[in-house]
């Protein structure tokens, strides 16, 4: 099963925990100090960072949607969380919005999703600004109740000293399936009077972190 981390859900600083090929910019990177030197925790830059979903209806119409708000971090021991308000769902229509909040995620009974790993710091301790590791990330997502593995191909860059971005290399696929949202989708066919509405939704997101402590 290969799906997202809402997370991913995610994510930016799990990518860190994998050892993938590295391509090495040569602006400033012998300078930088390295990421295992500096301090204390890690925290999602919230307005540099989204994720991004698409629909689609009648097998042909494809609408793309995203969140706001993501809130996260890393800590100093590598415990990882990364909560999605799922209330905070943008789909550029206000009916819809509350179509997705109310009918799909059921928001009152679960207002969020998370995304939670453990990082080991030492595997990314070495990497340059403007260097990048491609690499899979692995978690597991809290999504509607339900608890699992999730999965996504990113590249991780170093975008400042104190700052990585994870961004997917390829859309991820969620399946509704797998965190039971069926009857949330066709409540959404139904209102939406739709002969139907794709079960597996591509996602993709970019996600940046930056240091709060000291080098």
């Amino acid at each position: 099963m290969r799906i997202l981390t809402l997370t991913s859900l995610s994510v930016a600083m799990l990518a860190l925990a994998g050892c993938g090929q590295t391509e090495r910019s040569d602006a400033a990177g012998d300078q930088a100090v390295q990421l295992s030197d500096i301090a204390g925790a890690w925290t999602l830059d919230s307005p540099s960072s989204k994720i991004a979903f698409a629909s689609i209806k009648a097998g042909e119409v494809i609408e793309t949607h995203f969140f706001t708000g993501l809130t996260g971090e890393v800590s100093p021991s590598g415990e990882t969380v990364i909560t999605i308000p799922l209330d905070q769902v943008e789909t550029k229509i206000d009916q819809r919005n509350e179509r997705m909040r109310t009918l799909f995620f059921k928001t009152d009974s679960y207002p969020t999703a998370a995304i939670r790993a453990t990082v080991d710091a030492a595997a990314f301790a070495e990497l340059p600004i403007g260097g990048r590791i491609a690499t899979e990330l692995e978690g597991v997502l809290s999504l509607h109740g339900v608890e699992s593995a999730v999965y996504a191909d990113v590249f991780v860059t170093r975008i400042a000293n104190a700052r990585v971005e994870v961004a997917t290399s390829e859309p991820v696929i969620v399946h509704v399936a797998d965190f039971n949202l069926e009857a949330g989708l066709e409540a959404l066919r139904e209102i939406a009077n739709l002969p139907a509405i794709t079960p597996a939704i591509p996602v993709t997101f970019t996600l940046v972190f930056e240091a709060t402590g000291d080098a």
